[in-house]
């Protein structure tokens, strides 16, 4: 599993490096293989899931019936821009010009590497500390709307 917020910097070329905590866990659960996309919902981040997780996420997606349109809709979003990357000799990955635009991850800035429990999210960094700024405040409003599933957790 994958926690905390990691800062790295993105160089130039694009590139990344994946924290050091997590590389020798993702190296054990995929090798050097990393599956990267947008978030389907329209945030302005990516997901990154250790290549094993991937083919199980896609195996769930791919399951889903494609004549409902929400259902196709989150195939298309997902699969059509899947990259699979491998992380280089110093642990980093090459995140294409398309995702780093969506995601408004510019060469030179910090970018947060956020854990997800078993994937990761990528935002700039100004964007991760708006949006936990946002949910903290949506979390805390006494009118929302709070999901069976968060009801029935025992925190």
């Amino acid at each position: 599993m994958y926690f905390g917020i990691n800062l790295v910097k993105i160089d130039t070329k694009g590139r990344i490096a994946i924290p050091a905590r997590h590389r020798d866990s993702l190296r054990n659960s995929g090798g050097s293989r990393v599956a990267v996309t947008i978030h389907p919902m329209g945030e302005p981040c990516l997901w990154m899931y250790p290549w094993e997780e991937w083919e199980k996420t896609a195996e769930l997606v791919a399951n889903l019936p494609s004549l409902n349109r929400q259902n196709a809709q989150l195939q298309r979003i997902l699969f059509s821009n899947l990259f699979e990357l491998d992380l280089d000799g110093q642990g980093r990955i090459l995140l294409p010009p398309g995702h780093r635009e969506h995601a408004g991850l510019t060469a030179g800035e910090q970018v947060a590497v956020i854990g997800q429990g078993r994937k990761f999210e990528i935002w700039s960094q100004q964007m991760a500390k708006q949006v936990e700024e946002e949910n903290l405040k949506a979390l805390q409003d006494p009118d929302s709307e709070v999901s069976a599933e968060i009801q029935n957790l025992n925190l």
